[in-house]
């Protein structure tokens, strides 16, 4: 590389704080306060060697160590990494992903890198001052991440532990953030480079998957930022190795983004764009047509991704009986009623039947159906909001400069936001249906797979409306259904433990009123009220929409 390509970085980083000051501020926020609450609220439920023993036997079957990946240890802490450090990552990966793309494949679709490139900075200090603010962001989120563990005194979580969870977490945004860059470079658009980034996150989390639940291919956890993150041991040893192995990741990752970024012409990208038509085809002249252009190849990945989540617990759910058979506390911790678990005897808790074992099998595919739909509601707000983002880029001006009605172009984006709800719960279910069907016996039907997937799409409905509520009366602040999104997750992943949340605050999620099929009833009278408040919602956000200013 030659002399003088990193020139004037420093002031590009100023610069680039300065534009993530509050993005980066709520997403560190949000992210430390959520470390920070669970902390206390499971040494509460750990106060006896037989609340741990409980709380650890999720960790004994296989779906749960896929989910969120092994614990190395019954103590506090411990238990805390196991759960916790997997989705936490998730969480900062998206963050970085989010980052890496902003600051460089969208400057250059806006047009903004090349007013930079314009005045006296260095060919490469563009990428370089992107990948130096990821640096100093993730290096915040850790050391608030650690201190904040440390300042909440929880029994077993000591220092070094509580800030080798923070660095381990930073040091996997860091990853990701420079596996972001290699696709901004590989790619020509900006939807391309956020879904190669997040389908190489889906293709990490299933590495991970598979290495955690079989040792012979442990390998592949070490593979994965993930999977390695984990075997760092925090709270249970406090292995420094996996930090400098993804440190060092990081930064031959972030190298070659560095070489690609110098090879390629500004705007362009390694992946040849597809020769468009001779002229346009006449979908285009539709709002809905151009809102499916804009948003097909996000579509397309994010179906392969939820169809490849779906077969991937397929593959070891059938296994769940062996699992938990001599374990009767686990019963009650998956949810089934403690009435139910009192009934067994001794000789059906070790030799379990059929009939308890597909029994299980309903309880942790209602769990494995949750935690599904909140993933597959990324794409669905992903749709929504890229409304915001045409409008912010400064392209919605020159449709609605044409005869275009505004109604019209935002029902475009919404009504694909509401079929791809659905698409994304069907990829699911037929993903978890085939696989499981090549087992010796399929424990599921695929109409019931689908009911039950399906019964979600309504709450799913009502966060797409609050987000086009915000479009259309608060577009500045739009953003904070993101933050929404955050803590149906936490209600969703942290509700169900008894005790640990007051019961009013899960009824803020819509996640909480719908029926848990196959174990509860399906109610279609709630069905059809949350469809009518998401209506209304909609129909509120798009007439705001109409009536407002266009505003970056």
């Amino acid at each position: 590389m030659n002399k003088g390509n990193f020139d004037n970085t420093g002031r590009l980083v100023r610069f680039m704080l300065r534009r993530e000051r509050l993005i980066a501020t709520i997403w560190i926020i949000i992210l430390v306060l959520f470390s920070m609450v669970l902390a206390p609220g499971l040494d509460t439920m750990s106060v006896d060697d037989e609340a741990r023993a409980q709380i650890a036997g999720i960790f004994d079957n296989p779906i749960m160590v896929s989910m969120m990946g092994p614990a190395y240890g019954d103590s506090t802490g411990a238990l805390y990494s196991g759960m916790m450090l997997l989705w936490y990552l998730i969480a900062v990966a998206v963050m970085n992903i989010f980052l890496a793309v902003r600051h460089t494949r969208a400057d250059e679709e806006t047009g903004r890198a090349e007013v930079v490139r314009s005045l006296p900075v260095g060919r490469l200090a563009g990428i370089n001052a992107t990948m130096f603010t990821a640096l100093i962001i993730n290096t915040i989120l850790a050391l608030s991440t650690g201190l904040g563990l440390a300042l909440t005194q929880t029994p077993t979580m000591d220092f070094a532990g509580c800030m080798l969870y923070g660095a381990v977490s930073g040091a996997a945004g860091l990853v990701f953030a420079a596996i972001t860059l290699v696709f901004c470079q590989l790619s020509q658009s900006t939807s391309g480079a956020v879904g190669l980034s997040f389908l190489s996150l889906g293709v990490f989390y299933m590495l991970r998957a598979f290495g955690d639940i079989d040792s012979d291919f442990e390998i592949l956890s070490w593979l994965s930022p993930l999977g390695l993150a984990s075997r760092a041991k925090t709270f249970a040893g406090n292995s420094i190795v996996p930090l400098f192995i993804m440190l060092i990741a990081a930064a031959a990752i972030a190298a070659l983004a560095y070489k690609l970024n110098s090879m390629r012409d500004l705007g362009q990208g390694f992946i040849p764009a597809k020769p468009g038509r001779s002229s346009a085809a006449e979908s285009l002249l539709s709002p809905f047509g151009l809102s499916f252009r804009l948003l097909r190849k996000m579509i397309i990945i994010w179906l392969i991704i939820m169809f490849s989540l779906g077969g991937s617990y397929g593959t070891i759910i059938g296994d769940i009986g062996t699992y938990v058979s001599n374990m009767p506390q686990y019963l009650e911790i998956i949810g089934l009623p403690e009435e139910v678990v009192a009934t067994l005897t001794d000789e059906q808790m070790t030799e379990l039947t059929d009939e308890y074992a597909d029994m299980i099998i309903e309880y942790f595919g209602v769990f494995i159906t949750s935690m599904m739909t909140l993933i597959g509601l990324i794409p669905v707000m992903l749709a929504a909001t890229r409304l915001r983002a045409e409008e912010k880029e400064g392209r919605v001006e020159h449709i609605l400069s044409r005869a275009v009605s505004r109604k019209k172009y935002i029902v475009g984006f919404v009504s694909i936001a509401f079929v791809v709800s659905a698409l994304m719960q069907l990829a699911t279910a037929a993903g978890l249906y085939l696989v499981a069907a090549t087992g010796e016996k399929n424990p599921f039907s695929f109409g019931g797979l689908l009911k039950a997937y399906i019964s979600y799409v309504p709450a799913m409905w009502l966060i797409i409306s609050a987000a086009i509520l915000l479009i259309g009366f608060l577009p500045k602040i739009s953003g904070a259904i993101w933050g929404y999104y955050g803590v149906v997750c936490f209600l969703v992943f942290i509700g169900g433990m008894p005790g640990l949340l007051p019961e009013w605050l899960t009824y803020i999620s819509p996640m909480k009123f719908i029926p848990q099929l196959p174990l509860e009833e399906f109610s279609l009278s709630v069905m059809l009220i949350m469809t009518g408040l998401s209506i209304m919602l909609t129909v509120i956000g798009v007439i705001g929409y109409g009536k407002r200013d266009m505003t970056l």
